[in-house]
């Protein structure tokens, strides 16, 4: 008999941690943490005590508590007993926290299955991102689409789909009872959409008895335009050809899409793109790994990289661009907050919300542009909205928004699913699972915690 346990993802926007299991096979799909998990009993400075393992996540019920699940390390301070790890694999969709950020957690025996460029990104994040991040000591292995893998009674297809992160998948599960399509998160009005296409297409062929979809945008009140990434571009270029003054730009830091995009407006429009130290390191990392034709700013003539002030000896990463801007060789692509200051006119600034502060020191002129260029709720460094229209207000910045979802709408989610028309349909990663009733197809909305039979 085929199961499947959601203890996350059901009845909520992220969070995904999905188990499925097939006689004695038992695999993780995604091992992420829910949007806004701890705002109840936690805020900002105030935190689980991480020195003390997983005692207050098991005190708030944050986590389930599954034997031989967890490291031993994070069992330490609590009443459950470390053990041999009972589950034979984790599968990881993409590198968005709200599907990776409890691996840290998981028994380090356990191996971690993920996309060639989302190891990339993985490995890049934990080079830039603070001690906090931390994805634990498991092997990962990697794969790329088109290629299969074993997993103890079970075949396992990854297959590529189009998301605001590179290196995104979906899986097909090839069980005893028949194929479990599950879509991760994918979008269809993306600059890869073929991709998703190919994941539709693959899943249409094998018939599966159940489909476990997203649904972040199903919704009778959607607040996201349907905009593509080229009417983004649309948007943005005609905002920058008209000022003369800076444009600060912000979105999510792993979105290679909109990388491009302002990279290509900034050549449209004869300014220059700056990008940070830590969205430098990761487009080398990709770009090195010739993964997802990420743009490489070291040698891109359309792109320069910002260093903060203060920074000498605070990291490794941010250490070597420094080091360049005051050297020789490729130093002309690194810049300083001076170099911004003194040349608006020519340039599209990036920050990303915690590095807001750069902003006094790159001092825009009064009324220059700032562009939010990520959705209005559910993204990782999201800020509360109060704040931001603070910083606005207080530097002079005329806002706009220009955004394209990582997310399918609901008539995608809808049309998709009758096109493949699985045997059953499990919304997840949703707080609208009773909509789902409206495609007409068997539709089991899943209780958290509570296994799902699934059988042909």
């Amino acid at each position: 008999m085929v199961t499947i346990t959601c203890y996350g993802g059901a009845g909520q926007i992220g969070g995904n941690k999905i188990l499925l299991a097939d006689r004695d096979t038992k695999i993780w799909l995604d091992f992420g943490e829910p949007f806004n998990m701890q705002e109840k009993f936690f805020i900002d400075w105030l935190k689980p005590r991480d020195r003390l393992g997983l005692r207050d996540y098991f005190h708030f019920d944050y986590v389930p508590r599954i034997e031989g699940l967890y490291d031993e390390d994070w069992l330490e301070h609590t009443d459950l007993r470390p053990a041999a790890p009972e589950f034979d694999a984790i599968l990881v969709s993409h590198m968005h926290f709200d599907h990776t950020w409890h691996l840290k957690f998981a028994h380090r025996d356990i191996p971690v299955y993920l996309g060639m460029a989302t190891d990339a990104i993985r490995r890049a994040w934990e080079d830039t991102g603070s001690h906090a991040v931390d994805f634990g000591e498991h092997e990962f292995r990697t794969f790329r689409t088109g290629g299969k893998f074993k997993i103890g009674s079970l075949e396992v297809e990854p297959i590529h789909v189009d998301h605001s992160v590179p290196g995104a998948y979906g899986y097909l599960v090839h069980t005893s009872e028949g194929c479990v399509a599950y879509t991760g998160d994918l979008r269809m009005h993306g600059p890869k959409a073929s991709m998703t296409r190919d994941f539709i297409s693959r899943a249409t062929e094998e018939h599966p008895i159940a489909m476990i979809c997203e649904g972040t945008r199903v919704s009778d009140e959607d607040p996201r335009e349907d905009l593509s990434e080229a009417d983004v571009r649309t948007r943005v270029q005609s905002l920058v050809s008209g000022t003369r003054k800076l444009a600060v730009v912000a979105f999510y830091p792993k979105d290679v899409d909109r990388v491009r995009t302002y990279r290509d407006v900034a050549k449209a429009t004869g300014r220059k793109f700056v990008v940070s130290a830590k969205v430098a390191h990761m487009l080398e990392s990709l770009s090195d790994a010739k993964l997802m034709d990420a743009p490489n700013p070291m040698t891109d003539e359309n792109m320069l990289v910002y260093v903060r002030t203060g920074m000498a000896g605070k990291n490794a990463y941010e250490r070597r661009y420094l080091d360049l801007v005051r050297g020789s060789g490729r130093g002309g692509h690194v810049v300083e907050s001076e170099f911004v200051k003194k040349n608006q006119r020519d340039l599209i600034f990036h920050t990303d919300f915690s590095q807001l502060p750069e902003l006094i020191d790159v001092a825009p002129e009064e009324h220059s542009l700032f562009i939010r260029s990520q959705s209005e709720p559910f993204e990782e460094d999201d800020i509360r909205e109060d704040i931001l229209q603070n910083w606005l207000g207080h530097l002079g910045l005329l806002y706009h928004h220009a955004h394209a979802s990582g997310h399918a709408s609901m008539d995608e989610v809808f049309g998709m699913l009758k096109g493949i028309s699985p045997g059953m349909v499990i919304p997840v990663h949703t707080e609208h699972p009773e909509l789902f009733q409206r495609t007409g197809l068997r539709v089991v909305q899943p209780v958290p915690r509570q296994p799902l039979s699934v059988s042909s």
